[in-house]
This record gives C-alpha cells, structure tokens and sequence, in this order.
C-alpha cells in the first residue's frame, strides 16, 4: 500500500503537520542563518571568516539555523590556527628556554608549542570544513536539499517512492503470507 501524499490526507482529514517529513526540513528566514553568534563577534579573526564563508554557504542552501554553532566551530579553529601560524612566524620554530639549576642558569632548545598547536587546529579546521564543503574535493559531496515553495523536492526525495505490491496469487511470495 503506498503512503498518502499531504493533500490527500487533508482531503480526508487525517493530515498532522507534525508528522509531514516535508515540514521537518530545516529552513533559513530571511537569512537568520548568516547571523553570527554573539560570542563570535568578540573575535575578529573568526568574525572575518565567518562573513567570507557564511554568505556562500547560505546562498548554495548548505548553510541552515542548526549548522551555525558548527560554522562558528570552524571558524574559532580557524582564528586559533592563524593566531598560532602568527606565533610561530615571529617567534621561530625552536624556541629557547632557560631553567635555573644548582650550577646555575641552563639555556635548553625546544620545540614552540605553538607549531603543535598549529597541526592540531589545522587538522581539526579542516575536518570541519568537509561538512561544508570548502575543500574543493569535498564540494561535489556536500549537496543542499533541493525545495521549491510547496516544500516539495524538485529533483526527487530518494526515500519518498511507492512500494510495489505483490501479486497475492504467485507461489514465489506465497511462503512470506502462509500462517
């Protein structure tokens, strides 16, 4: 038996907008979702990134009002990368350090931590950049759902389809109805 389409359920009155998948579909207004969250706004790094990415993203209809807090993610490691890139361009990859010992004053080399802290936040950056779609590569992957003004997807829901009815007669599938 295949499923009722909305106007046929509101022809016989059974129609709960509450259980239309069509609903559930999240949607921008009026473009709620290239707003920034107030706690972005106090750093300017990550504030420049989210105004270069948030308008493309909304206007390829990737970018909704759930996924804000995981652009904002991204856009904070993105200003903790470049913060720490800027730490290791002024202050060199080898740092020194100088402890005080019994003999006295030791001046040690090491690795700044900031180089770590770059690898970290570039990797988990670009991580949260693939659900978006930033990378090149990943663009083809990441596709907005497709809705006109009904709500009704142009380019076909793959889970919204009839299934086929069985032939109660035919001895193949006469075993799955046998009591």
């Amino acid at each position: 038996m295949r499923q009722k389409s909305s106007t046929e359920k509101r022809a016989t009155g059974t129609y709960r907008a509450s259980r239309d998948r069509k609903r559930l579909q999240f949607v921008t207004a009026n473009g709620a979702a290239s707003k920034p969250p107030p706690y972005l706004r106090k750093n300017r790094l990550a504030l420049a990134e989210w105004k270069a990415v948030a308008p493309f993203l909304e206007a390829e209809g990737i970018l909704k009002q759930p996924d804000t807090s995981m652009l904002a993610s991204y856009c904070v490691l993105y200003s903790r990368w470049r913060e720490a890139a800027l730490n290791v361009e002024q202050n060199g990859q080898v740092i020194t350090v100088t402890s005080q010992t019994r003999t006295g004053k030791t001046e040690k080399p090491i690795v700044n931590p900031a180089c770590r802290n770059e690898v970290i936040y570039q990797a988990a950056m670009m991580r949260a950049a693939v659900k978006f779609g930033l990378n090149p590569l990943d663009r083809p992957r990441v596709e907005a759902s497709a809705f006109d003004k009904d709500g009704d997807r142009s380019n076909g829901d793959p889970f919204d389809f009839d299934f086929p009815t069985l032939p109660d007669d035919d001895p193949e599938v006469a075993y799955l109805f046998a009591k």
